[in-house]
């Protein structure tokens, strides 16, 4: 489960490095426990308490490289330095600790655009042979070496380490919250200690994103049963843990006997760095004691106004805000009520809110994944979507004319309606008192918002006893990742105990068609059918601003966490004019 969100004061409405469901409130990714079968009645409503956060360090030393050419110095970035229970790079669901971890443990394969789907190697010499469809044979690159710490000692990564990476998932109890990706595979063969021959059950479209998504990290075999601390975090990647401030920063050092070649990483380290405030944040930059930080536009254009030599880059990131209903409970199992609710909800006003406008409406697959999400012109004709003052009153006249169906023939209870978000949701962005607002002004409806830790609110959701949930989640990269777990009939995380055989049929097909343009389409049939049903609906998502001094090369960006593996192309110019006073 993720951990309690740790937003700082005066950051708590902005993304910065690794905000990913702000460690914690993965919401949809959470509830994988399974489905409930028949309604269960509804806990007494609970006060929330408090929970903090530990910290914890480890050290490693840093070797550094000939200062020359594009190498030397430790780059300096903002981000969440947040996490959940889990060390277990398996098990973690914060997106700031797996970003981290993706900087120290290496994958099969590695996504070199998020957004795009495009795969390269990083363990693998290339990209596996395919015999047949069903079967995946990776030879490793020879020079991966565990890094020069217990219990690897900086020895050959191994076949084996793959196999035992893998299976782990693939049979470990419901602690590894990516079994159900791993269900497919049927067996894994290690003919020498360089070839490993993946199988699966059944022909599947997103097979080599399995190999690359940013959580398939390869453990070595020492660690298998283990349990994870931070001294254990031993990869095989372009960098070694140093330490980790739970709230404060995250380090990691250059690993010089990194498999990736060219002489990378060029950086000696890198720091995540969690201002307590804007202030901090600003005068870190200014002073050169941060080389790049993540804002919101108007913070963007204040800065960029007072440092003109600022480099701005921008993109649209995967984190959304939605709700989920449970579909057996009343009045969540009429489709009436639920689209009502979704089409009276004003997600341009949340865009303002939260974003300063920096942002755009998302349909099941939010919009920044542009492989698969729908299209923002068919978007637009859709209630809740539609554009302009016109749109929103068209939107509003049809959420009132469904809410009025609905109780031409049920009563609503007399008590509030209990909307359960993340504590951290309802005090940084008021995100539940908005949607309350919101459906008082447009359907009268009556709610009373219930903040909760991340973990008592995903009990509840898990036990049907939070029906009606509303907070962000991580966003995922794969068409599959979008739709199967949370809405196929046998998927491990439909928490919404949807049954469906027209959408089953759906979700089936487009994991069998190889052919890009033709899943697309389904995946476009699959996002309509669900906007039909909206048990899960996704609002919004940002566009981040990153601002980085001209000094900064090759900085990377994607759609989500779990890239940060890609820090090993930046590099500092120290013959940049703006690199004086640094």
């Amino acid at each position: 489960m993720p951990g309690r969100e740790t937003a700082p004061r005066g950051l708590s409405r902005r993304r910065l490095l690794g905000l990913a469901g702000a460690g914690s409130a993965a919401l949809f990714a959470a509830a994988c426990g399974g489905t409930k079968e028949k309604q269960p009645g509804l806990a007494s409503l609970p006060t929330p308490a408090p929970s903090g956060t530990a910290g914890s360090t480890s050290s490693a030393t840093a070797t550094r490289p000939a200062a020359n050419g594009q190498h030397g110095e430790a780059m300096r970035v903002t981000g969440y330095v947040t996490r959940d229970s889990s060390l277990d790079p398996h098990k973690t669901q914060a997106g700031p600790f797996y970003g981290i971890q993706s900087l120290v443990f290496s994958r099969l394969l590695a996504y070199q655009s998020q957004v795009d789907g495009t795969i390269v190697a990083d363990l693998a010499r290339d990209l596996p042979e395919q015999p047949e469809a069903t079967t995946f044979v990776f030879r490793l690159n020879g020079g991966a070496k565990w890094q020069e710490r217990a219990p690897a000692n900086g020895r050959p990564v191994t076949s084996n380490d793959v196999r035992l990476s893998i299976l782990r998932q693939k049979d470990g109890d419901r602690s590894f919250v990516r079994k159900a990706r791993w269900s497919v595979v049927e067996s894994v063969e290690t003919p020498d200690p360089q070839t490993v021959v993946v199988k699966l059950a059944a022909p599947m479209a997103a097979a080599l994103g399995l190999f690359a998504d940013v959580n398939a990290f390869v453990i070595p075999e020492e660690l298998a049963a283990s349990a994870f601390t931070f001294d254990t975090q031993v990869g095989s990647g372009p960098f070694r843990w140093v330490e980790w401030q739970d709230g404060k920063f995250a380090s990691v050092s250059r690993n010089p006997g990194w498999h990736g070649g060219n002489a990378r990483p060029y950086l000696d380290g890198l720091t995540v760095v969690q201002p307590k405030d804007t202030d901090e944040l600003e005068a870190g930059l200014r002073t050169k004691k941060l080389d790049a930080v993540f804002v919101g536009r108007p913070q963007a254009e204040k800065l960029k106004r007072a440092v003109p030599q600022l480099q701005e880059t921008t993109v649209g990131h995967s984190l959304f805000y939605g709700m989920r209903f449970f579909e057996p409970q009343f009045p969540y199992n009429d489709a009436r009520f639920r689209n009502a609710v979704a089409a009276a909800v004003d997600r341009r006003e949340m865009i303002q809110k939260w974003f300063a406008g920096s942002g755009d409406l998302n349909p099941w697959v939010s919009w920044p994944m542009t492989r698969w999400t729908l299209p923002q012109s068919e978007l637009t004709n859709v209630a809740g979507y539609r554009a302009g003052a016109s749109g929103r009153e068209q939107d509003i006249a049809e959420a009132r004319a469904l809410i009025a169906a609905f109780k031409s023939e049920k009563k609503l209870p007399e008590t509030d309606l209990p909307l359960f978000v993340p504590d951290d949701a309802e005090a940084n962005l008021g995100l539940g008192s908005l949607i309350r607002q919101q459906l008082k002004a447009t359907l009268d409806l009556s709610i009373a918002i219930y903040p909760l830790p991340i973990g008592d609110l995903v009990g509840r959701m898990l036990s049907g006893n939070a029906p009606w949930v509303a907070g962000p989640d991580n966003g995922w990269i794969d068409l599959d990742d979008w739709v199967y777990p949370y809405f196929h009939s046998s998927g491990t995380k439909n928490s919404f105990a949807l049954r469906s055989s027209d959408l089953d049929g759906l979700i089936d097909a487009q994991r069998k068609e190889l052919d890009e343009p033709k899943r697309r389409a389904i995946g476009y049939d699959i996002q309509r059918k669900l906007l039909a049903l909206n048990l899960g609906v996704n609002f919004v998502s940002e566009r981040v601003v990153a601002l980085a001094w001209p000094y900064v090369r090759g900085f990377p960006l994607d759609a989500s966490d779990g890239y940060q593996h890609r820090f090993a192309d930046a590099w500092i110019d120290r013959n940049d004019a703006s690199f004086r006073g640094r």
